[in-house]
């Protein structure tokens, strides 16, 4: 039943004729009789005694009609009110597990803006590496999963949220730091500092050299680091060089403390991911925060290091 016709044959009957009605809705007089009609076709009985000049009276039928007509109305405006007022007051605890990278550098601006719209939200985040953060979304032991590799698991849906550039990063004074490009080679004879096996900063650079058949030489890794605040202070102590993502190396190129140094021919760009358990997404809260997500990331989608050269 089209609740525009509902609502039309209620204003005539508060007229008392279809001109009337028609004048207090803004549409024209036959505009309103069409409605009417087919509101009649779909109930299989007349609702109005037409008279002249557009005056009309209730049939039986007409009398039985408006006392439900009334409360359908009644209802979906009630719907509509408190569908208006849950949507004013998403509050609740979102439990969020995040991968270094996304949890360090992208998730606190994103629950910012978030609180910002929705401050009856409460958020807790675990950091966590991609392995064990898929775990947790699997184990629903959080509602929402932030990683920086693709892992498969039945039941597991990844929805891509920002694009992520993996960059060598080195300290202002080191060699390299002066260069456009390098090429892979020349890490040879470099101390390198690398995220463990499970992060997925090491997982996407594997996978991103292994599909150009290059690979890392391992023989040159003096470090291996569990988050990319242990490898940035590594770096700036001098202690080697090291992959990390472009995120963490904007703020801190941007002040001169390192330096991105791109390797001629790769293009080491990996996708973070929000992970869910496919049904999961369930509850109000859940549901507006990814919506909120997906959009808070199209806005900045194009952002990036800045133009790279030497440090002065």
């Amino acid at each position: 039943m089209n609740l525009d016709h509902v609502r039309s044959f209620l204003e005539v009957i508060k007229r008392g004729s279809l001109s009337e009605a028609a004048r207090t809705l803004g549409v024209s007089q036959p505009a309103v009789s069409n409605q009417i009609k087919r509101l009649e076709r779909e109930l299989g009985v007349e609702l109005l005694v037409r008279g002249e000049r557009g005056v009309v009276s209730l049939t039986a039928a007409g009398e039985a009609f408006l006392a439900f007509a009334g409360q359908v109305a009644a209802a979906h405006e009630e719907m509509l009110q408190r569908l208006n007022h849950l949507k004013e007051e998403v509050s609740g605890e979102l439990v969020i597990a995040a991968s270094t990278t996304p949890g360090e550098f992208v998730l606190p601006q994103l629950l910012s803006d978030f609180k910002a719209r929705y401050p009856q939200v409460e958020a807790k985040v675990t950091i966590a590496d991609t392995r064990d953060v898929v775990e947790k979304v699997l184990a629903h032991e959080c509602d929402i999963g932030f990683i920086g590799a693709p892992i498969e698991r039945p039941r597991l849906t990844l929805d891509p949220l920002l694009k992520d550039e993996i960059v060598l990063a080195v300290y202002p004074d080191h060699p390299f730091a002066g260069r456009e490009t390098i090429r892979l080679e020349e890490l040879q004879g470099q101390r390198l500092i690398l995220r463990e096996e499970g992060s997925g900063t090491r997982r996407s650079l594997e996978q991103l050299l292994a599909e150009r058949g290059e690979k890392l030489p391992e023989n040159n890794v003096v470090l291996v680091l569990g988050s990319t605040h242990a490898i940035i202070e590594a770096i700036q102590a001098r202690l080697g060089i090291g992959f990390v993502s472009a995120f963490a190396v904007s703020r801190l190129q941007a002040s001169g403390q390192l330096c991105p140094v791109p390797i001629a021919g790769l293009s080491l760009t990996r996708d973070l991911f929000i992970a869910y358990e496919e049904g999961q997404l369930s509850t109000r809260l859940r549901q507006e925060f990814l919506t909120f997500a997906r959009e808070w990331a199209h806005s900045r989608a194009g952002g990036g290091l800045q133009k790279r050269g030497k440090v002065t």
